[in-house]
């Protein structure tokens, strides 16, 4: 009896670690609230879209067209889970642009932080990593880091544009 308990509690944690891996809910097309769905225009079906608490709301990750090295994603946030109050997160770049969708996300809940890599083998900038914070009741994302190079691997060559704790 302990021997199955131990197992199952095996099995729980693996699941709560994929789970926290996977980006928070999965949801159907008809689950996507309409406040959501009205905002994202990335030329996608509401498909594979994830909910997850973040920053004192929810954000929803919406898949967009992607390429080989990039998994692209428009993000909304709302303050409750149902879409209240959603809006679309537009990250600022050193080049004073917005942009409404950024790829191959990575999340930092502890500091309601987010952060991409960009690749593009075909521009002269092949690899961009950089970081935003969202700050205050809207979550308005802050550029914290922004850094660039000409390697596509990302091993060599890294220029600084932005670097604020």
């Amino acid at each position: 009896m302990k021997f199955c308990l131990f197992i199952a509690s095996l099995f729980l944690a693996g699941a709560s670690s994929a789970f926290a891996q996977s980006g928070g809910d999965v949801l159907d097309a008809k689950d996507v609230p309409e406040t959501v769905k009205q905002l994202v225009d990335c030329g996608t079906d509401a498909n594979d879209v994830t909910r997850r608490p973040f920053a004192g709301g929810f954000v929803f990750a919406w898949r967009c067209p992607g390429n080989h090295a990039n998994s692209v994603q428009a993000l909304v946030f709302a303050t409750d889970r149902d879409g209240a109050g959603a809006r679309l997160l537009k990250f600022p770049t050193p080049q004073r642009k917005m942009h409404a969708e950024i790829s191959n996300v990575r999340w930092f809940p502890n500091t309601n932080e987010v952060s991409q890599i960009f690749v593009d083998p075909e521009t002269r900038i092949c690899r961009i990593e950089s970081r935003w914070r969202l700050t205050g009741k809207t979550a308005a994302p802050v550029l914290t880091h922004w850094r660039q190079t000409r390697d596509c691997k990302g091993r060599r060559g890294w220029v600084t544009l932005v670097n604020r704790k």
